[in-house]
Protein backbone atom coordinates (compact mmCIF):
# COMPACT_ATOMS: atom_id res chain seq x y z
CA UNK A 1 0.00 0.00 0.00
CA UNK A 2 0.96 3.60 -0.55
CA UNK A 3 1.99 4.63 2.97
CA UNK A 4 3.23 1.35 4.30
CA UNK A 5 5.25 2.49 6.71
CA UNK A 6 7.07 5.17 4.71
CA UNK A 7 8.50 2.52 2.77
CA UNK A 8 9.69 4.19 -0.30
CA UNK A 9 11.06 7.34 1.00
CA UNK A 10 13.83 8.62 -1.22
CA UNK A 11 16.42 7.74 1.02
CA UNK A 12 15.26 4.85 0.85
CA UNK A 13 15.44 4.65 -3.14
CA UNK A 14 18.95 6.43 -3.05
CA UNK A 15 19.95 3.38 -1.25
CA UNK A 16 18.35 1.12 -3.67
CA UNK A 17 19.72 2.79 -6.34
CA UNK A 18 23.46 2.57 -4.86
CA UNK A 19 23.59 -1.06 -6.39
CA UNK A 20 25.01 -0.80 -10.39
CA UNK A 21 22.65 -3.53 -11.30
CA UNK A 22 19.64 -2.70 -10.12
CA UNK A 23 20.28 1.17 -11.14
CA UNK A 24 19.80 0.26 -14.28
CA UNK A 25 16.94 -2.27 -14.54
CA UNK A 26 15.11 0.51 -12.22
CA UNK A 27 15.69 3.57 -14.84
CA UNK A 28 14.91 0.93 -17.67
CA UNK A 29 11.38 0.32 -15.47
CA UNK A 30 10.73 4.11 -14.28
CA UNK A 31 11.51 5.82 -17.27
CA UNK A 32 9.71 2.62 -20.18
CA UNK A 33 6.53 2.71 -18.37
CA UNK A 34 6.11 6.24 -18.94
CA UNK A 35 6.67 5.51 -22.71
CA UNK A 36 9.31 8.47 -22.41
CA UNK A 37 10.44 7.80 -26.20
CA UNK A 38 6.68 7.87 -27.52
CA UNK A 39 6.15 11.01 -24.79
CA UNK A 40 9.16 13.03 -27.01
CA UNK A 41 7.80 11.91 -30.23
CA UNK A 42 4.95 13.90 -29.44
CA UNK A 43 6.80 17.34 -28.61
CA UNK A 44 8.54 16.94 -31.44
CA UNK A 45 11.62 16.85 -29.22
CA UNK A 46 15.16 17.83 -31.16
CA UNK A 47 17.98 15.71 -31.47
CA UNK A 48 21.42 17.12 -30.53
CA UNK A 49 24.28 16.23 -31.82
CA UNK A 50 23.52 12.57 -32.81
CA UNK A 51 21.59 12.01 -29.52
CA UNK A 52 18.02 11.79 -28.95
CA UNK A 53 15.99 13.50 -26.38
CA UNK A 54 14.54 10.90 -24.43
CA UNK A 55 18.35 9.23 -23.92
CA UNK A 56 19.19 12.76 -22.43
CA UNK A 57 15.79 13.09 -20.35
CA UNK A 58 16.17 9.62 -18.85
CA UNK A 59 19.15 10.70 -17.42
CA UNK A 60 18.59 13.73 -16.21
CA UNK A 61 15.11 11.74 -14.22
CA UNK A 62 17.07 9.80 -12.12
CA UNK A 63 20.03 12.27 -10.99
CA UNK A 64 17.72 12.96 -7.34
CA UNK A 65 17.49 9.38 -7.04
CA UNK A 66 21.31 8.32 -7.91
CA UNK A 67 21.81 11.47 -4.53
CA UNK A 68 23.59 14.10 -7.69
CA UNK A 69 22.36 17.57 -7.24
CA UNK A 70 23.38 18.42 -10.97
CA UNK A 71 24.83 17.47 -14.03
CA UNK A 72 28.21 18.55 -13.17
CA UNK A 73 27.86 16.28 -9.51
CA UNK A 74 27.02 13.28 -11.53
CA UNK A 75 29.69 13.31 -14.11
CA UNK A 76 31.97 13.88 -11.15
CA UNK A 77 30.35 10.40 -9.70
CA UNK A 78 30.79 6.91 -10.06
CA UNK A 79 27.67 6.89 -12.14
CA UNK A 80 29.40 8.99 -15.28
CA UNK A 81 29.25 5.54 -17.01
CA UNK A 82 25.64 5.79 -17.38
CA UNK A 83 25.41 8.33 -19.60
CA UNK A 84 26.88 7.88 -23.45
CA UNK A 85 26.27 11.55 -23.94
CA UNK A 86 29.25 13.83 -22.66
CA UNK A 87 27.67 16.66 -20.28
CA UNK A 88 27.97 19.29 -22.97
CA UNK A 89 24.94 17.27 -24.96
CA UNK A 90 22.88 17.96 -21.51
CA UNK A 91 23.53 21.75 -21.02
CA UNK A 92 22.79 22.45 -24.40
CA UNK A 93 19.40 20.53 -24.52
CA UNK A 94 18.76 22.63 -21.18
CA UNK A 95 19.48 25.76 -22.66
CA UNK A 96 17.98 25.19 -26.28
CA UNK A 97 14.94 27.75 -26.75
CA UNK A 98 13.35 25.82 -29.29
CA UNK A 99 11.97 22.97 -27.10
CA UNK A 100 8.53 23.14 -25.70
CA UNK A 101 8.61 22.20 -21.90
CA UNK A 102 5.16 23.09 -21.30
CA UNK A 103 3.72 20.82 -23.82
CA UNK A 104 6.59 17.98 -22.39
CA UNK A 105 5.06 18.09 -18.61
CA UNK A 106 1.29 17.82 -20.50
CA UNK A 107 2.12 14.77 -22.32
CA UNK A 108 3.75 13.22 -18.92
CA UNK A 109 0.43 14.52 -16.92
CA UNK A 110 -1.54 12.52 -19.43
CA UNK A 111 0.45 9.60 -19.04
CA UNK A 112 0.00 9.88 -15.32
CA UNK A 113 -3.86 9.70 -15.87
CA UNK A 114 -4.03 7.05 -17.94
CA UNK A 115 -2.07 4.91 -16.13
CA UNK A 116 -3.80 5.11 -12.90
CA UNK A 117 -6.81 4.22 -15.56
CA UNK A 118 -4.98 1.36 -16.70
CA UNK A 119 -4.82 -0.03 -13.24
CA UNK A 120 -7.89 0.71 -12.16
CA UNK A 121 -7.01 3.13 -9.72
CA UNK A 122 -9.22 6.01 -10.74
CA UNK A 123 -10.34 7.59 -7.03
CA UNK A 124 -14.51 8.14 -7.13
CA UNK A 125 -13.04 10.82 -4.36
CA UNK A 126 -13.26 14.62 -5.40
CA UNK A 127 -11.16 16.07 -7.74
CA UNK A 128 -9.41 19.05 -7.85
CA UNK A 129 -7.33 21.86 -9.53
CA UNK A 130 -4.76 24.24 -6.71
CA UNK A 131 -3.64 27.05 -7.61
CA UNK A 132 -0.80 28.80 -5.58
CA UNK A 133 2.78 30.56 -5.91
CA UNK A 134 6.58 29.71 -4.28
CA UNK A 135 9.66 31.81 -3.85
CA UNK A 136 12.49 30.51 -5.58
CA UNK A 137 15.30 31.85 -4.00
CA UNK A 138 18.35 32.38 -6.07
CA UNK A 139 22.27 33.68 -5.35
CA UNK A 140 23.32 35.01 -8.76
CA UNK A 141 22.18 38.48 -9.78
CA UNK A 142 23.29 37.68 -13.55
CA UNK A 143 20.56 35.42 -13.74
CA UNK A 144 18.33 36.73 -17.21
CA UNK A 145 14.74 38.09 -15.63
CA UNK A 146 16.07 37.68 -11.71
CA UNK A 147 14.58 39.96 -9.41
CA UNK A 148 13.92 40.95 -6.04
CA UNK A 149 10.59 39.67 -4.71
CA UNK A 150 8.89 39.78 -1.51
CA UNK A 151 8.67 36.49 0.28
CA UNK A 152 4.83 36.22 2.62
CA UNK A 153 6.65 33.24 4.07
CA UNK A 154 9.97 35.07 5.68
CA UNK A 155 8.60 38.69 5.60
CA UNK A 156 11.64 40.13 3.33
CA UNK A 157 12.66 41.11 -0.24
CA UNK A 158 15.25 38.30 -1.73
CA UNK A 159 16.71 37.46 -5.20
CA UNK A 160 15.02 34.92 -7.04
CA UNK A 161 11.71 34.25 -8.76
CA UNK A 162 7.57 33.51 -8.20
CA UNK A 163 6.50 30.40 -9.24
CA UNK A 164 3.30 29.88 -9.98
CA UNK A 165 2.14 26.20 -9.77
CA UNK A 166 -1.43 24.98 -11.09
CA UNK A 167 -1.68 21.06 -9.69
CA UNK A 168 -4.27 18.27 -9.68
CA UNK A 169 -5.33 16.19 -7.46
CA UNK A 170 -7.25 13.54 -8.41
CA UNK A 171 -8.94 12.23 -5.32
CA UNK A 172 -5.67 10.26 -4.11
CA UNK A 173 -2.37 11.77 -5.29
CA UNK A 174 -1.18 15.30 -6.29
CA UNK A 175 0.77 16.05 -9.52
CA UNK A 176 1.94 19.30 -10.64
CA UNK A 177 0.40 20.06 -13.93
CA UNK A 178 1.59 23.66 -15.33
CA UNK A 179 4.12 26.38 -13.94
CA UNK A 180 5.14 29.34 -14.94
CA UNK A 181 8.05 31.65 -13.23
CA UNK A 182 7.21 35.64 -12.29
CA UNK A 183 9.01 38.41 -10.81
CA UNK A 184 7.65 41.38 -9.28
CA UNK A 185 8.95 45.20 -10.43
CA UNK A 186 7.77 47.14 -7.71
CA UNK A 187 7.16 50.93 -7.18
CA UNK A 188 10.78 52.35 -7.22
CA UNK A 189 11.29 53.68 -10.92
CA UNK A 190 15.28 54.21 -10.15
CA UNK A 191 15.78 50.31 -9.11
CA UNK A 192 13.12 48.39 -11.06
CA UNK A 193 12.51 45.02 -10.00
CA UNK A 194 14.46 45.66 -6.77
CA UNK A 195 17.83 45.99 -8.67
CA UNK A 196 20.34 48.98 -9.96
CA UNK A 197 20.65 49.31 -13.76
CA UNK A 198 23.84 48.39 -13.95
CA UNK A 199 23.04 45.05 -12.61
CA UNK A 200 20.03 44.78 -14.86
CA UNK A 201 22.47 45.30 -17.88
CA UNK A 202 24.77 42.78 -16.56
CA UNK A 203 22.24 40.05 -16.30
CA UNK A 204 22.55 37.07 -18.98
CA UNK A 205 20.59 37.83 -22.27
CA UNK A 206 20.05 35.75 -25.76
CA UNK A 207 18.42 36.13 -28.93
CA UNK A 208 15.35 34.26 -29.50
CA UNK A 209 12.72 33.96 -32.33
CA UNK A 210 9.82 35.83 -31.64
CA UNK A 211 7.67 32.82 -31.21
CA UNK A 212 9.71 30.37 -30.18
CA UNK A 213 8.53 28.54 -26.82
CA UNK A 214 11.68 30.10 -24.78
CA UNK A 215 10.69 33.54 -25.81
CA UNK A 216 6.39 32.95 -24.69
CA UNK A 217 7.70 31.52 -21.57
CA UNK A 218 10.23 34.90 -20.44
CA UNK A 219 7.59 37.06 -21.71
CA UNK A 220 5.23 35.53 -19.14
CA UNK A 221 7.43 36.52 -16.26
CA UNK A 222 5.95 40.42 -16.65
CA UNK A 223 2.44 38.75 -16.79
CA UNK A 224 -0.13 39.21 -13.92
CA UNK A 225 -0.07 35.97 -11.91
CA UNK A 226 -3.91 36.40 -12.23
CA UNK A 227 -4.19 36.53 -15.83
CA UNK A 228 -1.58 33.02 -16.15
CA UNK A 229 -3.76 31.28 -13.55
CA UNK A 230 -6.61 31.78 -15.58
CA UNK A 231 -4.89 30.17 -18.85
CA UNK A 232 -3.53 27.58 -16.94
CA UNK A 233 -6.89 26.67 -15.70
CA UNK A 234 -8.70 26.78 -18.90
CA UNK A 235 -6.15 25.21 -20.77
CA UNK A 236 -5.90 22.19 -18.14
CA UNK A 237 -9.21 21.46 -17.75
CA UNK A 238 -9.36 20.54 -22.29
CA UNK A 239 -7.67 16.94 -20.14
CA UNK A 240 -8.17 16.84 -16.91
CA UNK A 241 -11.71 17.00 -15.13
CA UNK A 242 -12.07 18.90 -11.78
CA UNK A 243 -15.13 19.31 -9.44
CA UNK A 244 -13.84 22.46 -7.68
CA UNK A 245 -10.92 24.63 -7.86
CA UNK A 246 -8.95 25.66 -4.55
CA UNK A 247 -6.81 28.83 -3.98
CA UNK A 248 -5.70 30.93 -0.83
CA UNK A 249 -7.09 34.53 -0.45
CA UNK A 250 -4.40 35.84 -2.99
CA UNK A 251 -5.74 34.30 -5.85
CA UNK A 252 -9.51 34.51 -4.90
CA UNK A 253 -10.74 37.32 -7.05
CA UNK A 254 -13.25 37.89 -9.57
CA UNK A 255 -11.68 37.09 -12.96
CA UNK A 256 -10.73 33.72 -11.42
CA UNK A 257 -14.61 32.96 -10.38
CA UNK A 258 -16.01 33.62 -13.98
CA UNK A 259 -13.08 31.92 -15.44
CA UNK A 260 -13.74 28.53 -12.90
CA UNK A 261 -17.56 28.94 -13.42
CA UNK A 262 -17.00 28.80 -17.39
CA UNK A 263 -15.67 25.60 -17.12
CA UNK A 264 -17.08 21.77 -17.53
CA UNK A 265 -20.61 23.96 -18.55
CA UNK A 266 -20.44 25.49 -15.32
CA UNK A 267 -19.96 21.98 -13.17
CA UNK A 268 -16.95 23.25 -11.93
CA UNK A 269 -17.00 25.28 -8.89
CA UNK A 270 -14.48 27.52 -6.86
CA UNK A 271 -13.73 27.21 -3.11
CA UNK A 272 -11.27 29.74 -2.30
CA UNK A 273 -9.61 31.82 1.24
CA UNK A 274 -11.12 35.72 0.93
CA UNK A 275 -9.84 38.58 1.99
CA UNK A 276 -11.68 40.51 4.85
CA UNK A 277 -11.29 44.13 3.29
CA UNK A 278 -12.87 46.46 0.94
CA UNK A 279 -14.76 44.06 -1.65
CA UNK A 280 -18.60 44.39 -1.25
CA UNK A 281 -21.29 41.89 -1.30
CA UNK A 282 -24.95 42.02 -2.48
CA UNK A 283 -27.03 40.46 0.59
CA UNK A 284 -30.55 41.42 0.51
CA UNK A 285 -30.90 43.88 -1.56
CA UNK A 286 -27.88 46.07 0.01
CA UNK A 287 -24.04 46.07 -0.30
CA UNK A 288 -21.72 45.08 2.30
CA UNK A 289 -18.01 44.47 3.23
CA UNK A 290 -17.06 41.19 4.85
CA UNK A 291 -16.54 43.04 7.95
CA UNK A 292 -20.03 44.18 8.17
CA UNK A 293 -22.12 41.22 7.06
CA UNK A 294 -19.80 39.52 9.94
CA UNK A 295 -21.13 42.11 12.71
CA UNK A 296 -24.55 41.12 11.52
CA UNK A 297 -26.32 39.91 14.64
CA UNK A 298 -29.14 38.49 12.49
CA UNK A 299 -26.80 36.04 11.77
CA UNK A 300 -26.59 33.01 13.35
CA UNK A 301 -23.86 32.07 15.01
CA UNK A 302 -23.36 28.49 14.62
CA UNK A 303 -20.55 25.32 16.27
CA UNK A 304 -19.31 22.43 14.40
CA UNK A 305 -18.37 19.87 17.17
CA UNK A 306 -16.21 18.25 14.47
CA UNK A 307 -13.83 20.48 14.37
CA UNK A 308 -14.48 22.66 17.53
CA UNK A 309 -15.12 26.27 15.72
CA UNK A 310 -17.83 28.70 15.50
CA UNK A 311 -19.14 29.57 12.00
CA UNK A 312 -21.27 32.01 10.06
CA UNK A 313 -23.19 31.29 6.51
CA UNK A 314 -24.57 33.69 4.40
CA UNK A 315 -25.42 33.54 0.76
CA UNK A 316 -24.63 36.47 -1.24
CA UNK A 317 -24.13 37.90 -4.89
CA UNK A 318 -20.58 39.49 -5.47
CA UNK A 319 -20.14 40.86 -9.04
CA UNK A 320 -23.71 39.28 -9.70
CA UNK A 321 -22.14 36.08 -9.17
CA UNK A 322 -24.05 33.56 -6.64
CA UNK A 323 -21.60 32.93 -3.55
CA UNK A 324 -22.25 31.10 -0.19
CA UNK A 325 -19.41 33.00 2.43
CA UNK A 326 -18.31 30.93 5.26
CA UNK A 327 -17.21 33.25 8.20
CA UNK A 328 -15.09 30.97 10.84
CA UNK A 329 -12.97 30.74 13.89
CA UNK A 330 -10.79 28.33 15.42
CA UNK A 331 -10.62 27.61 19.39
CA UNK A 332 -10.81 30.58 21.41
CA UNK A 333 -9.56 32.80 19.21
CA UNK A 334 -10.68 36.42 17.92
CA UNK A 335 -9.85 35.91 13.98
CA UNK A 336 -12.24 35.26 12.06
CA UNK A 337 -11.21 33.60 8.49
CA UNK A 338 -13.49 33.83 5.19
CA UNK A 339 -13.58 31.02 2.79
CA UNK A 340 -15.81 31.76 -0.35
CA UNK A 341 -17.22 29.12 -3.00
CA UNK A 342 -19.60 29.33 -5.72
CA UNK A 343 -21.35 25.89 -4.72
CA UNK A 344 -24.43 26.91 -3.37
CA UNK A 345 -24.92 23.68 -1.77
CA UNK A 346 -22.00 22.91 0.46
CA UNK A 347 -21.99 22.47 3.90
CA UNK A 348 -19.57 24.62 6.31
CA UNK A 349 -18.37 20.96 7.46
CA UNK A 350 -17.27 19.88 3.61
CA UNK A 351 -16.20 22.80 2.51
CA UNK A 352 -13.93 23.05 5.25
CA UNK A 353 -13.13 18.84 4.23
CA UNK A 354 -12.62 19.72 0.25
CA UNK A 355 -10.52 23.10 1.29
CA UNK A 356 -8.12 21.20 3.14
CA UNK A 357 -6.98 19.22 0.12
CA UNK A 358 -5.43 22.81 -1.08
CA UNK A 359 -2.37 21.60 1.83
CA UNK A 360 -1.01 19.11 -0.86
CA UNK A 361 0.36 22.06 -2.97
CA UNK A 362 2.20 23.30 -0.03
CA UNK A 363 3.49 19.72 0.72
CA UNK A 364 4.31 19.48 -2.80
CA UNK A 365 6.49 22.91 -2.63
CA UNK A 366 8.15 21.82 0.61
CA UNK A 367 9.15 18.22 -0.98
CA UNK A 368 9.94 18.76 -4.00
CA UNK A 369 12.12 21.58 -2.86
CA UNK A 370 13.72 19.14 -0.05
CA UNK A 371 14.46 16.15 -2.36
CA UNK A 372 14.45 16.73 -6.06
CA UNK A 373 16.44 20.47 -5.69
CA UNK A 374 14.05 21.92 -7.34
CA UNK A 375 14.71 25.90 -7.68
CA UNK A 376 18.51 24.91 -6.94
CA UNK A 377 19.68 25.44 -10.43
CA UNK A 378 21.94 28.79 -11.10
CA UNK A 379 22.32 28.75 -14.85
CA UNK A 380 22.01 32.37 -16.23
CA UNK A 381 20.11 30.88 -19.57
CA UNK A 382 16.35 31.56 -18.42
CA UNK A 383 15.57 28.12 -20.76
CA UNK A 384 18.18 26.36 -18.33
CA UNK A 385 15.59 27.43 -15.50
CA UNK A 386 12.35 26.34 -17.37
CA UNK A 387 14.07 23.34 -18.00
CA UNK A 388 14.86 22.30 -14.95
CA UNK A 389 12.11 22.99 -12.98
CA UNK A 390 10.13 21.04 -15.44
CA UNK A 391 12.40 18.20 -14.88
CA UNK A 392 11.62 18.13 -11.43
CA UNK A 393 8.04 18.28 -12.17
CA UNK A 394 8.31 15.13 -14.12
CA UNK A 395 10.34 13.35 -11.03
CA UNK A 396 7.78 14.41 -8.65
CA UNK A 397 5.14 12.49 -10.99
CA UNK A 398 7.24 9.79 -11.74
CA UNK A 399 7.81 9.04 -7.94
CA UNK A 400 4.17 9.55 -6.93
CA UNK A 401 3.15 6.97 -9.62
CA UNK A 402 5.58 4.40 -8.37
CA UNK A 403 4.94 4.81 -4.51
CA UNK A 404 1.45 4.75 -5.43
CA UNK A 405 2.11 1.43 -6.57
CA UNK A 406 4.70 0.15 -4.41
CA UNK A 407 3.34 -2.96 -2.73
CA UNK A 408 2.77 -4.27 -6.03
CA UNK A 409 5.92 -3.79 -7.64
CA UNK A 410 8.58 -6.55 -9.46
CA UNK A 411 11.62 -7.12 -10.99
CA UNK A 412 10.19 -8.08 -13.95
CA UNK A 413 7.01 -5.18 -14.07
CA UNK A 414 7.24 -1.85 -12.60
CA UNK A 415 2.98 -2.46 -11.43
CA UNK A 416 0.75 -5.51 -11.36
CA UNK A 417 -3.19 -5.15 -11.11
CA UNK A 418 -4.68 -3.39 -7.89
CA UNK A 419 -5.32 -6.05 -5.61
CA UNK A 420 -9.58 -6.14 -4.25
CA UNK A 421 -10.55 -5.26 -1.05
CA UNK A 422 -7.23 -2.36 -0.04
CA UNK A 423 -8.21 0.31 1.26
CA UNK A 424 -5.77 3.18 0.95
CA UNK A 425 -5.41 6.07 2.78
CA UNK A 426 -4.64 9.48 1.29
CA UNK A 427 -3.07 12.38 2.46
CA UNK A 428 -6.72 14.59 2.60
CA UNK A 429 -8.15 11.58 5.00
CA UNK A 430 -5.03 11.52 7.12
CA UNK A 431 -5.03 14.93 7.38
CA UNK A 432 -8.85 15.53 8.05
CA UNK A 433 -8.60 12.23 10.77
CA UNK A 434 -5.12 14.35 12.54
CA UNK A 435 -7.16 17.78 12.68
CA UNK A 436 -10.36 15.43 14.59
CA UNK A 437 -7.84 13.22 17.14
CA UNK A 438 -5.24 15.76 17.78
CA UNK A 439 -4.88 19.86 16.15
CA UNK A 440 -8.65 20.57 16.65
CA UNK A 441 -8.19 19.38 20.98
CA UNK A 442 -4.46 21.00 20.98
CA UNK A 443 -6.09 24.20 19.03
CA UNK A 444 -8.70 24.57 21.64
CA UNK A 445 -6.14 24.08 24.70
CA UNK A 446 -3.46 26.41 23.99
CA UNK A 447 -6.01 29.29 21.94
CA UNK A 448 -3.83 28.04 18.29
CA UNK A 449 -5.41 29.29 14.96
CA UNK A 450 -5.83 26.55 12.60
CA UNK A 451 -5.10 28.51 9.21
CA UNK A 452 -1.92 29.77 11.24
CA UNK A 453 -0.86 26.48 12.45
CA UNK A 454 -1.16 24.65 9.23
CA UNK A 455 1.18 27.19 7.72
CA UNK A 456 3.35 26.90 10.51
CA UNK A 457 3.04 22.72 9.77
CA UNK A 458 4.35 23.00 6.71
CA UNK A 459 7.10 25.30 6.81
CA UNK A 460 8.56 23.76 9.82
CA UNK A 461 11.33 20.34 9.56
CA UNK A 462 10.97 19.46 13.06
CA UNK A 463 6.66 20.18 12.97
CA UNK A 464 6.67 18.01 9.41
CA UNK A 465 8.91 15.38 10.59
CA UNK A 466 7.13 14.48 14.10
CA UNK A 467 3.67 14.57 11.96
CA UNK A 468 5.33 12.33 9.27
CA UNK A 469 6.84 10.10 12.03
CA UNK A 470 2.74 10.12 14.17
CA UNK A 471 0.82 9.81 10.90
CA UNK A 472 3.22 6.84 9.86
CA UNK A 473 3.36 8.11 5.99
CA UNK A 474 5.89 9.75 3.83
CA UNK A 475 4.07 13.42 3.08
CA UNK A 476 6.00 13.85 -0.30
CA UNK A 477 3.55 10.72 -1.53
CA UNK A 478 0.31 12.69 -2.43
Amino acid sequence: MLHDKIKYKIDEIQSFFRDREKSIDALIELVSFFDIIRVSRVVNAIKTKGYYFHQLLSVLIILPYLGQASIYAFFKSGYSDLSEPEKDAYYRLKNDYRFNWRELLKEVVRQFVKIIARHRAVSQRIKCFIVDDSVLEKTGKCIEGIGRIWDHVTHRYVLGFKMLVLGYYDGSSFVPVDFSLHREEGKNKKQPYGLTKGELSRQYTKSRPEESPGTLRIEESDQSKIEMAAEMIKKASRYLVAEYVLMDSWFTCEKLIRVVRSLNHGATHLIGMMKMAKAKYQYQDKEYTAQQLLSKKKVKIMRCRKIKSQYKVLEVRYKEIPLKLFFSKFGKQDQWHLIVTSDQTLTYKKAMEIYQTRWTIEVFFKESKQYLNMGRCQSNDFDAQIADITIGMIQYIMLTVKKRFGDYESKGTLFRELEEKVIEYTLAQRLWGLFLEVIVDLMAEFNIDLIEFMKALISSKKANSFVIAYMNIDIASD
